[in-house]
């Protein structure tokens, strides 16, 4: 019993201690674009800065559905140069992060390259057929 109980508090202790440096931290967004600032299905646009973290990557993912990704990475997300990119932003097919090298699907954010084992974070989209509305 008392090696249980030992072992027991050593991973409470251990659990304590770590720190999670992948973790986002949650600030509240809330804002709408016209859906013609985005043009059509594949296209994408950077946000400001003054949304989310380090701004927000909005998708045309097909025809009445959007997608909004944080643009901190989700690896090391507090590192200064840990700025997720369109691959290319006249035709989008991926987004990456140039300082770890991590490459993210576009369709839902999964990482399918580098050292990113998390999905980005996303953004709650409803769109009313002229605004798309991006909120937490």
């Amino acid at each position: 019993m008392n090696k249980y109980f030992i072992f027991f508090l050593l991973i409470l202790i251990i659990s304590s201690c770590t720190k999670d440096v992948n973790t986002i931290p949650n600030v509240p967004v809330s804002f709408r674009i016209q859906a013609s600032e985005l043009g059509g299905v594949g296209s994408a646009i950077y946000t400001q800065e003054i949304y989310g973290i380090k701004g927000i990557i909005i998708y045309h993912k097909n025809s009445n559905e959007y997608v909004a990704y944080e643009r901190a990475c989700s690896y090391r997300p507090s590192n200064d140069c840990e700025v997720v990119q369109l691959n290319n932003e006249n035709n989008p097919s991926f987004l990456t992060d140039s300082c770890c090298n991590s490459n993210f699907l576009l369709d839902d954010g999964t990482p399918f390259s580098g050292p990113a084992l998390f999905p980005l974070k996303q953004y709650n989209i409803s769109f009313d057929g002229t605004y798309i509305y991006v909120s937490n």
